[in-house]
Order: structure tokens, then C-alpha cells, then sequence
């Protein structure tokens, strides 16, 4: 059994050096986490936000106006958003995602 030995050039990796991040790269990041954060706090506040909402007649009243309008529920919603003063609402409502079928 021989057993060769490797020169100290070929037995060293070059080591990695960090790139240092650029402005663009930190606002990328800085974006994204806002991103995570909003999301944290949709979350975080659901539970208390359905107690609320169920606390209220705000069901019952947006029932209320579907029935007695031909307007759809974005519509309704984007109308309430405005009256209530939220600025650059926007409401979008996206398709059904069909399932796979089950292959046997």
C-alpha cells in the first residue's frame, strides 16, 4: 500500500473572502424584511382582529349592502376602504386553484 504525499500548495484551499454588500444589496434585504415583518404582524394580530370584528355588526352590514347593490364584493370593499380613508387601497381577488387530481 503506497501512500502519496500532497505538496503544502496543493493541501491548502484558497480561502473564501466575504464580499463586502453594496447599498443595493442592503436595501434588497432591508425590503425583504420589511416584507417578513408585515407578515409576522398580520399573523400575530389575527386572532385579535376576528374578536373584534366579531364583537361588531360589520358582517351583517356588509350583507346588508351585497344584497341591496349589484356591486361585487371588491367593489364593496374598495367603497368602505375609501369612505373609511385608507389611502392607496387595493384589492385583488385571485382564482381558485383547481387541485390535482389523484392519480392511482
Amino acid at each position: 500500500m503506497t501512500t502519496t504525499k500532497k505538496s503544502s500548495t496543493e493541501q491548502k484551499q484558497p480561502a473564501k473572502t466575504r464580499k463586502a454588500k453594496t447599498a443595493a444589496d442592503l436595501k434588497a434585504e432591508l425590503e425583504k424584511a420589511k416584507a417578513n415583518l408585515a407578515a409576522l404582524e398580520q399573523r400575530a394580530y389575527a386572532e385579535e382582529l376576528n374578536e373584534v370584528i366579531a364583537k361588531t355588526k360589520i358582517v351583517t352590514d356588509f350583507n346588508s349592502i351585497k344584497a341591496n347593490s349589484k356591486a361585487t364584493d371588491l367593489t364593496i370593499l374598495a367603497a368602505i376602504g375609501k369612505a373609511v380613508g385608507i389611502p392607496r387601497l387595493v384589492i385583488t381577488q385571485s382564482e381558485v386553484k383547481k387541485r390535482a387530481s389523484k392519480a392511482k
